[in-house]
């Protein structure tokens, strides 16, 4: 005769530190499926690997893939399996502006509003790379460019001020390159 061990539901809030993962292991997390399946990070996490103190501190993390909801599941899955419960879960949203076109997030459950983890897009044509560390990730030039763009068109005026922020920080990163270089000629 079998006997079993009474089902004993488990506390999420309650594990040992152990347990607890930090924001440093899910970022590495991100980048590990992004270095493995040649994807493409941008956004504000692209500028700080590339400008350093310059660019403003990222959220989130935003990638461009071919197939950004086979993606989303995949790191959903991987994420919860890294935490040992059902701590994220997966949105996919409209993006303003244009017609036809989604982002897909892992977002984690936490009290109050939820965390934004990774958004996944599908890239436009002629996204400029760069590689560090065998990550791509999309150029400050390029960035430069699309967010000149953005500040330009009146339909996207819910992102002028991140856009002119971004901006005003790559301008500067720009002038101590100048500095730099006079210095050494």
């Amino acid at each position: 005769m079998k006997t079993y061990k009474p089902h004993i539901a488990r506390n999420p809030f309650m594990r040992t530190k152990a347990r607890m993962i930090t924001k440093q292991e899910v970022d590495n997390a991100v980048l590990k499926r992004a270095k493995t399946h040649k994807q493409i990070i941008h956004g504000s996490y692209a500028l700080k690997q590339q400008i350093g103190e310059y660019a403003r501190d990222p959220h989130d993390i935003d990638v461009l893939t071919k197939n950004p909801r086979h993606h989303m599941d995949k790191m959903e899955d991987d994420l919860d399996a890294l935490a040992g419960y059902d701590a994220y879960y997966e949105q996919v949203l409209p993006i303003i502006g244009t017609e036809g076109e989604y982002v897909y997030k892992v977002i984690k459950r936490v009290f109050g509003p939820d965390i934004d983890i990774v958004d996944y897009f599908k890239p436009k044509k002629g996204v400029k790379t760069r590689k560090i560390k065998g990550i791509k990730y999309e150029d400050w030039r390029y960035a430069k460019k699309i967010l000149i763009d953005i500040v330009n068109n009146p339909e996207l005026a819910h992102r002028h001020q991140k856009a002119y922020e971004d901006l005003r920080r790559i301008e500067a990163y720009e002038r101590s390159l100048k500095k730099w270089v006079n210095m050494y000629q």
